[in-house]
């Protein structure tokens, strides 16, 4: 082989690639800016959601349904719960008057609004127990709206008068209790009632005639 033919380039050979420099991101780098508010809204996020956590108070919670009138500082009433709720229209703990009662009928689990708390003194209603003929539907429970009859007190009575008489309307159910004797079948159901004041006589009155007395439930308290 010639020295021309030794000389001369192998056409078979690869060609070289020209190297590529990689360049250092910068701050002006868009995807390193990026990046770093993602870094930064992740902190405050974090940061947020911790004191977050923190930032709660005692609230008094219902135990369960009460009618108005009931004593909220009773034991049982009432239970506390972390909360958040964001503004003032709740009781918080250590705010409940030593004579609050319920001024309207609450469910079991609710928080206790500030607007459903008076004083005993300030609600006209009085609480009066009724031993009451049995009859009573068996869902019957506190906050439901009874009318109360009186039924005449013996068979002789009912010959002459001949009907049963309404003595009030609009009464609330503060809680029923357990039964006892009646003179109608032998069986009576304890019911506490709220009265309204101008009504306290006429039930009084119908309590000490003699003649049993049946509620009548007519709906739900609100």
């Amino acid at each position: 082989m010639s020295s021309a033919q030794r000389s001369a380039p192998d056409s078979a050979a690869p060609a070289r690639t020209p190297r590529t420099r990689l360049r250092r991101p910068t701050w002006k780098d868009p995807r390193l800016a990026g990046g770093l508010a993602l870094i930064g809204a992740a902190v405050a996020l974090g940061a947020w959601a911790v004191n977050a956590a923190a930032d709660t108070e005692q609230i008094y919670v219902l135990s369960h349904d009460v009618a108005p009138g009931t004593d909220l500082t009773a034991a049982g009433v009432l239970s506390l719960v972390d909360s958040h709720p964001g503004t003032a229209v709740y009781v918080a703990a250590g705010e409940l008057p030593d004579d609050a009662v319920a001024t309207r009928s609450l469910q079991a689990g609710e928080l206790l609004p500030s607007g459903a708390v008076g004083r005993a003194a300030d609600v006209a209603l009085r609480s009066v127990v009724l031993d009451v003929a049995s009859g009573l539907p068996a869902d019957t429970s506190a906050g439901d709206i009874v009318d109360l009859w009186v039924l005449p007190a013996t068979q002789a009575t009912v010959q002459d008068s001949g009907s049963a008489e309404v003595v009030a309307r609009g009464l609330l159910i503060a809680s029923v209790g357990e039964a006892g004797t009646s003179l109608v079948d032998g069986t009576s159901v304890q019911v506490e009632v709220l009265v309204p004041e101008e009504t306290v006589a006429d039930v009084l009155t119908a309590v000490g005639g003699g003649g049993p007395l049946v509620l009548v439930p007519t709906g739900q308290g609100q």
